[in-house]
């Protein structure tokens, strides 16, 4: 694989981590003491504003409305502190390190290309798979350096912007996007391209979400 698919990360600022501390304030300290969802919501809201002209450029770039790739945006940041992504790999990359037997029927944990990374969370399988990859032929070297471009919220946020496009490609939607079209490009973002269209529409909730605060997110990167 050509590396010069990864040069143009370098020299992008590294987003702030999210950690254990994070999750804590999220999920165990009381909102009266300034924790709970009102801590979370906040933080979603403060990256989604900090990031407001990458994530409008990358709109503008893919043809998308900006509220679409902020609503996505919104829902992925926060979860998990960082660190578990990258331990979790680097744990996998052992697991799989070969040979190809061992691998096939001693392994215990998933691919390392089935790991998310950056904060508007992305599996490396999706990510390489986007930029026209197959994960399955990469080194763990290049998988490690994808992850770290991941991590970064220009390439995150621009990664996302394309998957989303060839999610709306993928269905045909027309160019200029319905709610009931947004409904439907969520919906791949959360579940991916093997259900078909038909059974997509049966659960669009992720999708739902961004139509119904639709408004919130266009003030949080267009006002």
């Amino acid at each position: 694989m050509d590396m010069r698919n990864f040069q143009q990360c370098r020299g992008m600022t590294k987003s702030p981590s999210w950690t254990f501390l994070d999750v804590f304030r999220w999920k165990i300290l009381p909102e009266k003491f300034g924790g709970g969802r009102s801590y979370v919501r906040d933080f979603k809201d403060a990256w989604v504003k900090k990031n407001r002209t990458l994530i409008r450029a990358a709109a503008f770039r893919y043809k998308l409305p900006p509220e679409l790739l902020a609503g996505v945006c919104w829902i992925e940041v926060g979860g998990d502190p960082n660190i578990i992504d990258r331990f979790a790999f680097e744990v996998r990359a052992i697991d799989w390190s070969g040979p190809a037997y061992t691998d096939r029927y001693f392994t215990i944990t998933s691919p390392p290309a089935k790991t998310s990374f950056g904060f508007v969370s992305m599996q490396l399988r999706t990510a390489a798979q986007t930029m026209g990859l197959d994960a399955d032929t990469m080194s763990t070297s290049e998988l490690r350096s994808l992850s770290q471009c991941l991590e970064k919220d220009t390439y995150n946020i621009n990664l996302a912007a394309m998957h989303l496009r060839q999610l709306a490609d993928y269905d045909r939607l027309p160019s200029r996007l319905s709610m009931n079209d947004v409904k439907i490009i969520g919906a791949r973002y959360n579940r991916g391209t093997s259900p078909s269209l038909e059974n997509i529409k049966k659960d669009t909730r992720y999708g739902d979400f961004i139509v119904k605060h639709w408004q919130h997110f266009n003030r949080l990167v267009l006002q």
